[in-house]
């Protein structure tokens, strides 16, 4: 038997209502959808979860600081460019810091 269902002939019993099972399962039925629509209904589909903003936050931060560090290695770039008279694509950044160029 479903959760439903056992809760509403549990609940007719301790009324004294008396139902036959096709009975119980149309109303079991009906509970199900009403339980389902309860959250728009009284508004908590539109509650943000706090979960959910944080996370878009914390997202824009680092959006925010990758668009920093590539400014900075822009900068490095420009910088080792300008002192070498070689173009910015022309120097590079490796993972571990080093910076190389090449001259053409």
């Amino acid at each position: 038997m479903d959760y439903w269902e056992e809760c509403i002939e549990s609940a007719f019993n301790e009324a004294g209502i008396t139902a036959t099972q096709e009975q119980i399962k149309s109303v079991a039925a009906d509970v199900a959808v009403s339980h389902e629509n309860y959250g728009m209904a009284f508004g908590y589909d539109c509650i943000p979860n706090p979960l959910l903003s944080e996370i878009q936050k914390l997202e824009q931060e680092i959006k925010r600081n990758k668009e920093k560090h590539e400014i900075q290695l822009h900068g490095i770039k420009k910088g080792v460019a300008e002192r070498r008279k070689v173009t910015v694509p022309d120097v590079c950044i490796d993972d571990d810091g080093s910076v190389t160029y090449f001259p053409r």
